[in-house]
């Protein structure tokens, strides 16, 4: 077998975290991680840890008593592992990105990542560790994930109550990034620390921002400048792009960002987004729209992946099941490496991260065979249904409706 297949790359980042025995218990550590991350990939509206544990007794053949499961499901050491393993996955589970190529070479950005949080309701008995906001208790999971490759690139586990602005990638792997964020994360100062850091930033603009025109690019006449931009009465200009340099001095500092207006037709006024980016103007909006997918990665992990499903107040165990569903969303990259192989360029760029998901499923138990079994005969079912499966990856209506995707792509 090819060690470099993302397979193998998968399973050896399990084996090298996770030991395969232990005469401490009846189900190994490996066996009983590899079937709580995979038990997630499924369809269920009636998931609970009683179906985690008779999913894992039919995986394994091997009786585990409800005491025992439970017990071994709020250790520390249950939570250590799967820290370990997504860790691992995140750093390992890469490949080349086979589409795309052009986009970052026409940004003139070295990946471009999505940064968002998505929020996941707990019983109230979580309160204390996981205080809510709409609801009494809630866990959200802030991340941000690669748009060409779909991987998770950083993440926090917070309470619901904690605001996005408090939780943010570490400066340092910026560098050379193009970061696509909304305007929960609007922060005048973390604008100047990206920037600062080497990093490239898009965003909205918010509605009561305060900046003024600097220089007029297009769609303006020059007799503006000096005026604050979003006083400005422009319901004459509908249709035409706008474009401008802002200043803002904020905390003692000059900030001189571009910002571009599109206009919405059906709010029959501008939306307006700021950006240290030198890209075309016609293709910020398009950008911006890009941001959409960490929404779809997000929800096809809560469908498809359960990550919504934690039916469980014990801390340990609310982390512990959020981190397998973390460790099977980055698990399916090695559908999406091996999907992009089989399709053509055009399909590549029309990858659904959602279908993905869907395909993960099915091959959910196929997964866990490969991965607690060195035979051949294991690796090779796996691979050739992935391979099956690879036109179900992409959305199937490409050609009719052009995605931003491949509208950037075109340039």
């Amino acid at each position: 077998m090819n060690k470099s297949n993302p397979l193998n790359v998968l399973k050896q980042c399990f084996e090298k975290i996770i030991p395969s025995q232990d005469a401490r218990t009846v189900i190994n550590p490996l066996s009983f991680i590899v079937c709580l991350v995979f038990c997630y990939l499924g369809d269920s509206k009636t998931f609970s840890l009683e179906a985690i544990r008779r999913f894992m007794k039919s995986q394994l053949n091997t009786e585990i008593s409800r005491s025992a499961f439970w017990e071994r499901l709020g250790r520390d050491r249950l939570k250590d592992y799967l820290r370990q393993v997504v860790a691992e996955l995140m750093v390992t589970l890469t490949g080349s990105v086979l589409r795309g190529n052009q986009i970052l070479k026409s940004l003139g950005v070295m990946a471009i990542w999505l940064v968002d949080a998505s929020s996941i309701k707990l019983w109230m008995s979580a309160k204390n560790h996981f205080p809510g906001t709409c609801t009494a208790a809630g866990i959200k999971w802030h991340a941000s994930f690669d748009l060409l490759t779909g991987m998770l690139t950083w993440f926090q586990l917070t309470p619901t109550k904690t605001h996005e602005r408090n939780c943010f990638p570490a400066l340092e792997l910026l560098k050379g990034k193009l970061v696509i964020f909304d305007l929960g994360y609007w922060d005048y100062d973390l604008l100047y620390i990206i920037e600062k850091a080497g990093g490239f930033f898009l965003s909205r603009l918010k509605s009561n921002a305060v900046i003024y025109i600097a220089e007029v690019v297009q769609g303006l006449s020059k007799q503006v400048i000096g005026q604050a931009l979003l006083s400005l009465d422009l319901s004459h200009k509908k249709g035409n792009i706008i474009e401008v340099f802002t200043t803002k001095i904020y905390e003692g500092k000059v900030l001189r960002y571009r910002v571009i207006g599109f206009w919405n037709p059906v709010e029959k006024g501008y939306h307006w987004y700021i950006t240290n980016l030198l890209a075309a103007a016609y293709l910020i909006y398009p950008l911006y729209r890009l941001r959409w997918q960490i929404e779809l990665i997000f929800k096809a992990c809560k469908n498809s992946l359960n990550a919504n499903q934690i039916t469980s107040g014990d801390k340990n165990i609310i982390e512990s099941l959020l981190l397998a569903s973390i460790a099977a969303q980055l698990s399916t990259h090695t559908l999406f490496n091996i999907g992009l192989e089989q399709v053509e360029e055009d399909q590549q760029l029309a990858m659904s991260f959602q279908r993905i998901a869907k395909v993960a499923v099915v091959l959910a138990g196929d997964f866990i065979r490969f991965l607690l079994n060195s035979s051949r005969e294991h690796f090779d079912n796996l691979l050739h249904k992935i391979k099956l499966f690879a036109n179900e990856m992409f959305d199937p209506n490409y050609k009719k409706r052009e995605t931003s995707l491949m509208r950037i792509n075109s340039v």
